[in-house]
This record gives C-alpha cells, structure tokens and sequence, in this order.
C-alpha cells in the first residue's frame, strides 16, 4: 500500500522566499540614479582634446547596453560638467566614445553631446560653473548606428577647445565629469 510522505512546509516557504527576494535585489539596486565620475587630468589647451573615462557599474552598463529606441522608455542619462572656467567667448564641444576626437571633429559627428560656452572670464578664486548635458540622445545614435554603445566598460567623455573659440594660450579647466544614469520608473 501506499504511504504518503509528510513534505515540511517550512524550509520549503523559507526557500521560496529567499528565492524571491535575492531576485529582487538586483531591481532594487538599480531603481536608483548610477554615477561614474572622473577628473580631466589636465587643462584643455589649443588643438589637444582632454579625454576622461569613466568607469560604470555593472547596473549601470545593463541599462545603457539595452537603451531602448523611444526616448519616452529609456532611462535619462546626463553628462554632469563640474567647475567648468574658461576665458570669454571660449566654446568646448563634447564627445562621447570618440577619444580621437579633435578640432576638426564637427558638431554633426553622431559622438557630439553639445557645447560648453563661457560668457564671462571667471574671477581667479571662482569655483567655476556647474553644466548638464543630455547624453540619452548620443547614446540613442550610437544605437540606432549599431554601434557598440558601450566599447568595453566605460564610458569615454572627450573635451575639445572649438577652433576660433579662444586665444591658442587659452587654458580652460574642469574639476570634475560625472555621468548619471536613472532608470525608467516602472
């Protein structure tokens, strides 16, 4: 005859729920903003671009790696620019992925991100301006190109004095580039 085997409920619903819970844990870590930052190691000057890498998250590389086509279902991305001082009328564009990137790369390249501009020359002790830019659409034409969003994982940030912009002695510096990236809310 048969018998039936008592099965203990318990270590079985305590499973479950760890189960459940170590899936949830990696939707938790990533509901938040993702930020990598870097400092440029040097001034920019005259005709030689600054490049600064930036090294993601392993959230953060899942979510731009799987950038979705429609900007309304993608994450927002932005290029945080710290302490930004240049002398008046100086331009810096600024390129993502593109660290061959020079002044004679031009703003329609698929790489470009924007510009950065000064209208005054900073005072000596100022702290320089703080500038954010929308990298969502860049990362979305590197995408739509099938390109590698992400060569490896980083992110490479390259700064580039706009030729004309600024006397050949002209020495703009950055204190810090930080890119964020926040995910969709669900």
């Amino acid at each position: 005859m048969l018998r039936r085997r008592s099965v203990p409920l318990f270590p079985m619903a305590v499973g479950f729920v760890l189960l459940v819970f170590s899936a949830a844990l990696p939707l938790a870590a990533a509901s938040g903003p993702l930020t990598a930052e870097g400092a440029p190691g040097s001034a920019i000057k005259g005709s030689a671009p600054v490049t600064v890498t930036l090294h993601l998250s392993s959230d953060a590389r899942n979510i731009l790696q799987k950038m979705p086509d429609r900007p309304s279902e993608g994450p927002t991305v932005r290029l945080n620019l710290n302490g930004f001082k240049a002398p008046s009328g100086t331009s810096v564009r600024v390129f993502l992925n593109l660290p061959q990137a020079g002044s004679s790369t031009g703003i329609d390249d698929r790489h470009y991100v924007g510009a950065l501009s000064s209208f005054d020359t900073p005072a000596a002790d100022s702290p320089g301006d703080d500038i954010i830019l929308d990298a969502a659409p860049t990362l979305r034409r590197l995408k739509g190109r099938n390109e590698r969003v992400l060569p490896g994982d980083n992110v490479a940030v390259t700064l580039v004095l706009a030729p004309g912009s600024a006397p050949d002695d002209a020495s703009v510096t950055l204190d810090k580039v930080g890119l964020t990236v926040e995910p969709k809310a669900k």
